[in-house]
């Protein structure tokens, strides 16, 4: 369903960006929940997504393009830099439309000790281009990706990947749904035309989880079960 991510600015902040060393960066690793802004990148009204194949943890597997949010930057704004740096897309931040917003805890890190695992809060997006072309030169950085590929959204949803993204791909459809369905009511349609949409929407609406979902990934294959609370 359409999402928001709204930043509230509580007094006068100024940003301290800096490098932490690997050791101090390790160490804030065990500490804390990570914010990050991810993009599921599309063509043709979300049905052709565009997938990195990373190599390194905490998901060494076909996974959205993102990254960390620097401290004060809104979630849109992090997308935006995020998808400058990795792929070299210049978009607007208004471009950025928000999917949803998940959490994620993950047994791996490429930080040593790596099997202290990470933590993460991210805001997913979507990103709708016009054509596959935009990418075509895209050359992806070696120390991350080994490769890059565009699926239909069908294909994911019905193949081996990550349960997140799949996830992501219903909400996206709910979220269009959702917009088709408020511009008809603004507009003003047939009631018959409106009916139609809402049943549209009710259909593509993706009922997310209450309790965490346990995933592995072993032999190529994922499996996933939603699991209690921990108590």
């Amino acid at each position: 369903m359409a999402q928001r991510a709204p930043q509230f600015i509580t007094g006068d902040f100024t940003p301290h960006w800096c490098f932490l060393p690997d050791d101090e960066y390790s160490r804030a690793l065990d500490a804390l929940v990570k914010a990050c802004s991810d993009v599921l990148i599309t063509t043709d009204g979300g049905s052709r997504v565009l997938l990195g194949k990373r190599n390194t943890e905490p998901q060494p597997d076909w996974w959205y393009f993102g990254g960390r949010v620097k401290p004060g930057l809104t979630p849109e704004q992090g997308a935006a830099n995020n998808v400058k740096r990795e792929l070299g897309l210049d978009r607007p931040v208004s471009s950025f439309q928000v999917i949803a917003n998940y959490s994620f805890v993950w047994k791996w890190r490429a930080q040593a000790p790596a099997d202290h695992g990470t933590a993460d809060i991210s805001t997913i997006h979507n990103l709708e281009l016009e054509s596959e072309a935009e990418v075509a030169d895209f050359k992806p950085d070696p120390k991350e990706y080994d490769d890059f590929k565009w699926f239909s959204a069908d294909e994911i949803l019905e193949g081996e990947f990550h349960p997140a993204l799949k996830a992501a791909i219903r909400d996206m459809r709910a979220g269009k749904a959702q917009a088709a369905l408020e511009a008809a009511v603004r507009a003003e349609r047939p009631a018959e035309e409106i009916a139609a949409l809402a049943k549209d929407f009710v259909a593509a609406a993706h009922r997310p989880t209450r309790t965490p979902v346990k995933v592995t990934f072993e032999g190529g294959k994922y499996t996933s079960a939603e699991i209690p609370f921990p108590s």
